[in-house]
């Protein structure tokens, strides 16, 4: 009896550790780099929380590619967007960095012309309440963090700045391929204006380089506390960072997509080395 007992007890055990490394593997971040065990994540991984990312892995990619050029430790991702309030607590307590990736329009109510909600294309209110608290979480805990063409939005309207709802209604044309409602992308342009230096990456002024677009909105009033570095050829602000850099090491915006355009440039790849280096002494 006293052995079967024991059969049972250590059969229960078995089955708990199986249930457990199950749900593990489905916690958000839990595939590929990303399912480290719990004590690989607290000690020999670096955390990004991305605000939504897709089945493309374009982020997860190009980060993950950047860090292995680095030899820094291996990146494990966090998706905000549908995670419960108090999960994104404790994430936001182990980030390292945070990335705003692109996607829907902003409400225009978020920057006071709630009008304009016809000239917007997809909106998402709850993806904007998510970003709007990840913001709040960068600057409270001074988190480096890179927003990319929505995240660039997020980053101006959070901080009371304005949009422009569609860019073609105020003569800015190009920064979206195709006709209207095509997903083409398109290539234009960007150049620095601003030079600027983070970690072993500098950006010069008058550097170019051709960047994936794709976007119908645009910076309309900066906001405060924001320098605009990089422009189209258009003079559309294409580029913004935080202003003080004592107070926030890395809080930078682009109106393009580097994870997606071609790679090699400071204005690509330079932005993501850059994240991943602050990263590193975040904590």
């Amino acid at each position: 009896m006293v052995r079967m007992k024991a059969f049972v007890r250590t059969g229960a055990i078995t089955v708990w550790s199986v249930i457990l490394l199950f749900l593990a593997s489905c916690a958000p971040g839990g595939h590929g780099k990303d399912s480290a065990n719990a004590a690989a994540i607290q000690t020999d991984s670096t955390t990004v929380i991305l605000s939504k990312y897709y089945s493309s892995r374009n982020y997860r990619n190009w980060l993950g590619h950047l860090q292995d050029s680095l030899g820094g430790a291996p990146l494990r991702f966090v998706q905000a967007y549908g995670m419960d309030s108090l999960a994104l607590e404790a994430e936001l307590g182990a980030a390292d960095a945070v990335v705003l990736t692109g996607g829907e329009d902003i409400h225009p109510g978020r920057y006071g012309q709630a009008g304009d909600t016809v000239r917007c294309g997809r909106i998402d209110e709850e993806r904007d309440r998510v970003e709007h608290h990840l913001l709040d979480a960068v600057y409270r805990e001074a988190l480096p963090c890179l927003g990319v063409c929505r995240g660039l939005q997020v980053m101006n309207v959070h901080g009371g700045g304005s949009l422009r709802p569609h860019l073609p209604d105020d003569g800015f044309e190009g920064h979206r391929g195709g006709e209207p409602e095509s997903t083409r992308d398109t290539l234009h342009a960007v150049v620095v204006q601003l030079p600027w230096t983070s970690g072993s990456t500098s950006w010069a002024a008058g550097q170019s380089a051709a960047v994936v677009s794709h976007h119908h909105q645009g910076i309309g009033r900066l906001a405060k506390g924001f320098e605009p570095w990089a422009i189209a050829p258009d003079g559309l602000i294409e580029g913004i960072r935080w202003a003080d850099t004592t107070a926030m090491s890395f809080l930078v915006g682009v109106q393009y997509h580097p994870e997606r355009s071609v790679s090699g440039s400071v204005l690509t790849d330079g932005l993501g080395v850059a994240l991943l280096e602050a990263a590193r002494h975040s904590n």
